[in-house]
Protein backbone atom coordinates (compact mmCIF):
# COMPACT_ATOMS: atom_id res chain seq x y z
CA UNK A 1 0.00 0.00 0.00
CA UNK A 2 1.25 3.50 -0.80
CA UNK A 3 1.43 5.17 2.60
CA UNK A 4 1.65 8.62 0.96
CA UNK A 5 -1.68 8.14 -0.81
CA UNK A 6 -3.54 6.68 2.15
CA UNK A 7 -4.24 9.41 4.71
CA UNK A 8 -7.16 8.42 6.92
CA UNK A 9 -8.94 10.91 9.19
CA UNK A 10 -9.05 8.27 11.93
CA UNK A 11 -6.20 6.82 13.98
CA UNK A 12 -5.69 3.15 14.72
CA UNK A 13 -2.69 2.16 16.85
CA UNK A 14 -0.85 -1.06 16.02
CA UNK A 15 -2.34 -2.40 19.25
CA UNK A 16 -5.70 -2.70 17.47
CA UNK A 17 -4.15 -5.15 15.02
CA UNK A 18 -2.47 -7.04 17.86
CA UNK A 19 -5.78 -7.38 19.70
CA UNK A 20 -7.54 -8.59 16.52
CA UNK A 21 -4.92 -11.31 16.03
CA UNK A 22 -5.10 -12.34 19.69
CA UNK A 23 -8.89 -12.57 19.47
CA UNK A 24 -8.80 -14.65 16.27
CA UNK A 25 -6.27 -17.07 17.76
CA UNK A 26 -7.79 -17.04 21.27
CA UNK A 27 -4.50 -15.90 22.80
CA UNK A 28 -4.70 -13.93 26.04
CA UNK A 29 -2.58 -10.81 26.67
CA UNK A 30 -0.97 -12.72 29.55
CA UNK A 31 0.09 -15.53 27.23
CA UNK A 32 1.46 -13.03 24.70
CA UNK A 33 3.52 -11.30 27.38
CA UNK A 34 4.85 -14.62 28.64
CA UNK A 35 5.77 -15.76 25.11
CA UNK A 36 7.56 -12.48 24.40
CA UNK A 37 9.39 -12.61 27.74
CA UNK A 38 8.13 -9.26 28.99
CA UNK A 39 5.80 -7.83 31.63
CA UNK A 40 2.02 -7.72 31.02
CA UNK A 41 2.07 -3.94 31.51
CA UNK A 42 4.51 -3.62 28.59
CA UNK A 43 2.19 -5.55 26.28
CA UNK A 44 -0.86 -3.57 27.42
CA UNK A 45 0.95 -0.30 26.67
CA UNK A 46 1.17 -1.44 23.04
CA UNK A 47 -2.60 -1.78 22.81
CA UNK A 48 -3.39 1.96 23.12
CA UNK A 49 -0.24 3.17 21.36
CA UNK A 50 1.37 4.62 24.48
CA UNK A 51 4.45 2.44 23.86
CA UNK A 52 6.29 2.46 20.54
CA UNK A 53 7.04 -0.73 18.65
CA UNK A 54 10.81 -0.78 18.35
CA UNK A 55 12.73 -3.01 15.97
CA UNK A 56 13.35 -5.47 18.81
CA UNK A 57 9.64 -5.58 19.72
CA UNK A 58 8.73 -6.01 16.05
CA UNK A 59 10.88 -9.17 15.90
CA UNK A 60 9.36 -10.45 19.16
CA UNK A 61 5.81 -9.89 17.94
CA UNK A 62 6.61 -11.51 14.60
CA UNK A 63 8.04 -14.59 16.30
CA UNK A 64 4.90 -15.07 18.45
CA UNK A 65 1.94 -13.92 16.31
CA UNK A 66 3.47 -13.02 12.91
CA UNK A 67 3.61 -11.63 10.29
CA UNK A 68 7.15 -10.46 9.47
CA UNK A 69 8.91 -7.74 11.52
CA UNK A 70 8.71 -5.24 8.63
CA UNK A 71 4.89 -5.29 8.89
CA UNK A 72 5.02 -4.07 12.49
CA UNK A 73 7.70 -1.47 11.75
CA UNK A 74 5.63 -0.02 8.88
CA UNK A 75 2.43 -0.21 10.94
CA UNK A 76 4.08 1.71 13.77
CA UNK A 77 5.54 4.34 11.45
CA UNK A 78 2.18 4.92 9.75
CA UNK A 79 0.47 5.33 13.12
CA UNK A 80 3.00 7.90 14.36
CA UNK A 81 2.74 9.80 11.08
CA UNK A 82 -1.05 9.86 11.37
CA UNK A 83 -0.82 11.13 14.96
CA UNK A 84 1.59 13.87 13.87
CA UNK A 85 -0.61 14.82 10.90
CA UNK A 86 -3.92 14.85 12.72
CA UNK A 87 -2.93 16.27 16.10
CA UNK A 88 -0.96 19.32 15.02
CA UNK A 89 -1.24 23.08 15.22
CA UNK A 90 -3.67 24.53 12.68
CA UNK A 91 -2.90 27.51 10.47
CA UNK A 92 -4.81 30.79 10.70
CA UNK A 93 -6.58 30.02 7.42
CA UNK A 94 -7.69 26.64 8.81
CA UNK A 95 -8.86 28.32 12.02
CA UNK A 96 -10.86 30.86 10.02
CA UNK A 97 -12.35 28.13 7.84
CA UNK A 98 -13.65 26.22 10.85
CA UNK A 99 -15.41 29.41 11.98
CA UNK A 100 -17.32 29.43 8.67
CA UNK A 101 -18.70 25.94 9.28
CA UNK A 102 -21.36 24.73 11.76
CA UNK A 103 -18.86 22.34 13.37
CA UNK A 104 -20.78 21.95 16.66
CA UNK A 105 -23.98 21.01 14.84
CA UNK A 106 -22.13 18.69 12.47
CA UNK A 107 -20.65 16.88 15.46
CA UNK A 108 -23.97 16.79 17.33
CA UNK A 109 -25.76 15.36 14.26
CA UNK A 110 -23.08 12.68 13.80
CA UNK A 111 -21.89 14.06 10.46
CA UNK A 112 -18.29 14.24 11.71
CA UNK A 113 -16.48 12.91 14.79
CA UNK A 114 -16.70 14.67 18.15
CA UNK A 115 -12.97 15.27 18.44
CA UNK A 116 -11.82 18.38 20.33
CA UNK A 117 -8.66 18.63 18.20
CA UNK A 118 -8.87 21.51 15.73
CA UNK A 119 -6.61 19.72 13.27
CA UNK A 120 -8.86 16.65 13.44
CA UNK A 121 -11.88 18.89 12.83
CA UNK A 122 -10.19 20.29 9.72
CA UNK A 123 -9.49 16.80 8.38
CA UNK A 124 -12.99 15.58 9.21
CA UNK A 125 -14.59 18.55 7.43
CA UNK A 126 -12.42 18.12 4.35
CA UNK A 127 -13.40 14.43 4.27
CA UNK A 128 -17.06 15.34 4.77
CA UNK A 129 -17.10 17.72 1.80
CA UNK A 130 -14.95 15.41 -0.30
CA UNK A 131 -12.24 18.00 -0.99
CA UNK A 132 -8.45 17.68 -0.55
CA UNK A 133 -7.79 21.13 0.94
CA UNK A 134 -9.33 24.49 1.86
CA UNK A 135 -8.46 25.97 -1.54
CA UNK A 136 -10.61 23.32 -3.20
CA UNK A 137 -13.40 24.11 -0.72
CA UNK A 138 -13.22 27.81 -1.63
CA UNK A 139 -13.54 26.97 -5.32
CA UNK A 140 -16.46 24.66 -4.63
CA UNK A 141 -18.25 27.09 -2.30
CA UNK A 142 -17.93 30.03 -4.70
CA UNK A 143 -19.65 27.95 -7.37
CA UNK A 144 -22.24 26.89 -4.80
CA UNK A 145 -22.96 30.53 -3.91
CA UNK A 146 -23.43 31.36 -7.58
CA UNK A 147 -25.80 28.43 -8.13
CA UNK A 148 -27.78 28.95 -4.93
CA UNK A 149 -28.42 32.69 -5.33
CA UNK A 150 -27.53 33.70 -1.78
CA UNK A 151 -28.25 37.17 -0.54
CA UNK A 152 -25.14 38.71 1.01
CA UNK A 153 -25.40 39.48 4.73
CA UNK A 154 -23.15 40.22 7.71
CA UNK A 155 -22.92 36.52 8.49
CA UNK A 156 -22.70 35.56 4.82
CA UNK A 157 -19.75 33.15 5.12
CA UNK A 158 -21.33 31.29 8.05
CA UNK A 159 -24.63 30.93 6.21
CA UNK A 160 -22.83 29.62 3.12
CA UNK A 161 -20.88 27.10 5.21
CA UNK A 162 -23.92 25.98 7.19
CA UNK A 163 -26.11 25.61 4.10
CA UNK A 164 -23.37 23.80 2.17
CA UNK A 165 -22.95 21.37 5.10
CA UNK A 166 -26.70 20.68 5.16
CA UNK A 167 -26.87 20.11 1.41
CA UNK A 168 -23.78 17.90 1.52
CA UNK A 169 -25.56 15.65 4.03
CA UNK A 170 -28.45 15.38 1.60
CA UNK A 171 -26.09 14.47 -1.23
CA UNK A 172 -24.42 11.76 0.85
CA UNK A 173 -27.79 10.27 1.82
CA UNK A 174 -29.23 10.56 -1.68
CA UNK A 175 -26.26 8.90 -3.37
CA UNK A 176 -26.94 5.81 -1.25
CA UNK A 177 -30.69 5.84 -1.95
CA UNK A 178 -32.15 3.41 -4.44
CA UNK A 179 -34.09 5.20 -7.19
CA UNK A 180 -35.23 4.55 -10.71
CA UNK A 181 -33.91 6.83 -13.44
CA UNK A 182 -35.17 10.41 -13.53
CA UNK A 183 -38.50 10.51 -15.32
CA UNK A 184 -40.20 13.90 -15.62
CA UNK A 185 -43.35 12.42 -17.13
CA UNK A 186 -43.67 9.91 -14.31
CA UNK A 187 -43.30 12.70 -11.74
CA UNK A 188 -46.03 14.74 -13.40
CA UNK A 189 -48.31 11.69 -13.42
CA UNK A 190 -47.59 11.15 -9.70
CA UNK A 191 -48.61 14.65 -8.58
CA UNK A 192 -52.15 13.66 -7.61
CA UNK A 193 -50.95 10.65 -5.62
CA UNK A 194 -48.51 12.89 -3.74
CA UNK A 195 -51.17 15.55 -3.19
CA UNK A 196 -53.50 12.96 -1.64
CA UNK A 197 -50.88 12.30 1.06
CA UNK A 198 -51.53 15.78 2.49
CA UNK A 199 -54.53 14.31 4.29
CA UNK A 200 -52.31 12.24 6.59
CA UNK A 201 -51.41 14.18 9.73
CA UNK A 202 -48.48 12.04 10.91
CA UNK A 203 -45.19 12.25 8.99
CA UNK A 204 -44.49 8.63 9.89
CA UNK A 205 -47.64 7.73 7.94
CA UNK A 206 -47.01 9.70 4.74
CA UNK A 207 -43.21 9.98 4.44
CA UNK A 208 -42.51 6.35 3.49
CA UNK A 209 -45.12 6.48 0.72
CA UNK A 210 -43.86 9.88 -0.39
CA UNK A 211 -40.28 8.61 -0.63
CA UNK A 212 -41.42 5.54 -2.58
CA UNK A 213 -43.40 7.59 -5.10
CA UNK A 214 -40.56 10.05 -5.63
CA UNK A 215 -37.98 7.25 -5.92
CA UNK A 216 -40.05 5.71 -8.72
CA UNK A 217 -39.57 9.01 -10.58
CA UNK A 218 -35.82 9.22 -9.99
CA UNK A 219 -35.99 11.60 -7.03
CA UNK A 220 -34.37 10.89 -3.67
CA UNK A 221 -36.14 12.59 -0.74
CA UNK A 222 -34.00 13.40 2.30
CA UNK A 223 -35.36 14.83 5.56
CA UNK A 224 -32.86 16.56 7.83
CA UNK A 225 -32.96 19.37 10.34
CA UNK A 226 -30.59 22.22 9.56
CA UNK A 227 -27.34 22.98 11.40
CA UNK A 228 -26.94 26.26 13.25
CA UNK A 229 -26.77 29.16 10.81
CA UNK A 230 -28.49 27.41 7.89
CA UNK A 231 -31.61 29.36 6.83
CA UNK A 232 -32.91 26.77 4.34
CA UNK A 233 -36.24 25.02 4.52
CA UNK A 234 -36.02 23.14 1.23
CA UNK A 235 -33.64 22.36 -1.61
CA UNK A 236 -33.70 20.71 -5.03
CA UNK A 237 -30.89 19.77 -7.41
CA UNK A 238 -29.85 17.08 -9.86
CA UNK A 239 -27.05 14.82 -8.69
CA UNK A 240 -26.74 13.42 -12.22
CA UNK A 241 -28.79 13.15 -15.37
CA UNK A 242 -30.51 10.13 -13.82
CA UNK A 243 -31.09 11.18 -10.21
CA UNK A 244 -32.49 14.28 -8.50
CA UNK A 245 -32.51 15.27 -4.84
CA UNK A 246 -35.19 17.04 -2.82
CA UNK A 247 -34.22 17.91 0.74
CA UNK A 248 -36.61 19.28 3.39
CA UNK A 249 -35.91 20.46 6.91
CA UNK A 250 -39.39 20.64 8.52
CA UNK A 251 -38.20 24.12 9.59
CA UNK A 252 -41.64 25.53 10.37
CA UNK A 253 -43.16 22.26 11.61
CA UNK A 254 -46.58 22.77 10.04
CA UNK A 255 -48.35 20.89 7.28
CA UNK A 256 -49.07 23.91 5.08
CA UNK A 257 -45.41 24.92 4.91
CA UNK A 258 -44.11 21.36 4.49
CA UNK A 259 -46.33 20.57 1.52
CA UNK A 260 -45.85 23.97 -0.10
CA UNK A 261 -42.06 23.52 0.22
CA UNK A 262 -42.24 20.03 -1.26
CA UNK A 263 -44.25 21.07 -4.32
CA UNK A 264 -42.06 24.17 -4.67
CA UNK A 265 -39.00 21.91 -5.00
CA UNK A 266 -40.86 19.53 -7.33
CA UNK A 267 -41.66 22.60 -9.42
CA UNK A 268 -37.96 23.40 -9.77
CA UNK A 269 -37.17 19.89 -10.98
CA UNK A 270 -39.97 19.97 -13.54
CA UNK A 271 -39.57 23.55 -14.75
CA UNK A 272 -35.94 24.57 -14.46
CA UNK A 273 -33.52 22.02 -15.82
CA UNK A 274 -30.48 20.41 -14.25
CA UNK A 275 -27.82 23.12 -13.91
CA UNK A 276 -28.66 24.89 -10.63
CA UNK A 277 -29.05 24.22 -6.93
CA UNK A 278 -32.36 25.68 -5.79
CA UNK A 279 -32.58 26.55 -2.10
CA UNK A 280 -35.70 27.89 -0.41
CA UNK A 281 -35.37 30.20 2.58
CA UNK A 282 -35.35 33.82 3.72
CA UNK A 283 -31.67 34.36 2.85
CA UNK A 284 -32.10 33.51 -0.84
CA UNK A 285 -33.15 35.69 -3.75
CA UNK A 286 -36.72 35.46 -4.98
CA UNK A 287 -36.04 35.52 -8.71
CA UNK A 288 -38.09 34.39 -11.68
CA UNK A 289 -37.45 30.68 -11.05
CA UNK A 290 -38.52 31.02 -7.41
CA UNK A 291 -41.70 32.82 -8.37
CA UNK A 292 -42.47 30.13 -10.95
CA UNK A 293 -41.88 27.39 -8.37
CA UNK A 294 -44.16 29.23 -5.92
CA UNK A 295 -46.87 29.41 -8.56
CA UNK A 296 -46.45 25.73 -9.38
CA UNK A 297 -46.82 24.79 -5.68
CA UNK A 298 -49.84 27.02 -5.13
CA UNK A 299 -51.72 25.82 -8.24
CA UNK A 300 -50.88 22.18 -7.48
CA UNK A 301 -52.22 22.38 -3.93
CA UNK A 302 -55.34 24.35 -4.89
CA UNK A 303 -55.97 24.29 -8.66
CA UNK A 304 -57.11 27.48 -10.39
CA UNK A 305 -60.70 26.29 -10.82
CA UNK A 306 -61.01 26.09 -7.01
CA UNK A 307 -58.95 29.15 -6.08
CA UNK A 308 -61.63 31.53 -7.36
CA UNK A 309 -63.94 30.20 -4.63
CA UNK A 310 -61.48 30.30 -1.71
CA UNK A 311 -62.65 33.63 -0.33
CA UNK A 312 -66.28 32.46 -0.22
CA UNK A 313 -65.29 29.66 2.17
CA UNK A 314 -63.02 31.68 4.46
CA UNK A 315 -65.47 32.99 7.03
CA UNK A 316 -65.40 30.10 9.54
CA UNK A 317 -63.66 26.83 10.41
CA UNK A 318 -66.51 24.61 9.23
CA UNK A 319 -66.61 26.10 5.73
CA UNK A 320 -62.86 25.79 5.35
CA UNK A 321 -63.00 22.12 6.37
CA UNK A 322 -65.79 21.42 3.90
CA UNK A 323 -63.93 23.23 1.13
CA UNK A 324 -60.72 21.30 1.88
CA UNK A 325 -62.56 17.98 1.77
CA UNK A 326 -64.22 18.88 -1.53
CA UNK A 327 -60.87 19.49 -3.24
CA UNK A 328 -59.02 16.60 -1.54
CA UNK A 329 -56.40 18.36 0.61
CA UNK A 330 -55.89 18.97 4.32
CA UNK A 331 -57.64 22.02 5.85
CA UNK A 332 -54.32 23.43 7.05
CA UNK A 333 -53.15 23.71 3.45
CA UNK A 334 -56.24 25.71 2.55
CA UNK A 335 -55.62 28.03 5.49
CA UNK A 336 -51.99 28.46 4.45
CA UNK A 337 -53.02 29.39 0.91
CA UNK A 338 -55.72 31.77 2.16
CA UNK A 339 -53.07 33.50 4.26
CA UNK A 340 -50.63 33.49 1.34
CA UNK A 341 -53.26 35.22 -0.82
CA UNK A 342 -54.21 37.66 2.00
CA UNK A 343 -57.74 36.28 2.15
CA UNK A 344 -57.37 35.74 5.88
CA UNK A 345 -54.83 37.28 8.26
CA UNK A 346 -51.62 35.41 9.10
CA UNK A 347 -52.76 34.71 12.66
CA UNK A 348 -56.29 33.55 11.78
CA UNK A 349 -57.56 29.97 11.43
CA UNK A 350 -54.19 28.47 12.43
CA UNK A 351 -55.93 25.86 14.58
CA UNK A 352 -56.67 23.97 11.37
CA UNK A 353 -52.98 23.55 10.59
CA UNK A 354 -51.29 20.32 11.69
CA UNK A 355 -48.26 20.99 13.86
CA UNK A 356 -45.38 18.54 13.57
CA UNK A 357 -42.75 17.84 16.19
CA UNK A 358 -39.17 17.06 15.20
CA UNK A 359 -38.07 13.57 15.97
CA UNK A 360 -35.00 11.56 15.02
CA UNK A 361 -37.47 9.08 13.49
CA UNK A 362 -38.11 11.62 10.72
CA UNK A 363 -34.48 11.62 9.64
CA UNK A 364 -34.36 7.83 9.57
CA UNK A 365 -37.28 7.53 7.13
Amino acid sequence: MNSQAFQPSWISPPGDTILDILSDREITPELLADSMGCELASVESLFDGSAEITEQLAHQLSAVIGPDPEFWIVRERQYREDVSRIYRDVSQSEENWLLELPVKSMQAFGWISKSESKSKKVIDCLDYFGVPDISAWKDKSSEFVKESRFRASKSFDQKVGATAAWIRYGEIRALKASCKKWDKSQLLESIESIRALTNFSEPSKFLPDLQTILASCGVALVISRTPEGCPASGMAKFLSNDKALIMLSFRYLSDDHFWFSLFHEIGHLILHGQDSTFVEGEEFECNREEREANEFAAITLIPSRFRVNMEAHSDNYRNIIKFARSIGVAPGIVVGQMQYCNIVKRNHMNKLKVKYSWSEDLASL
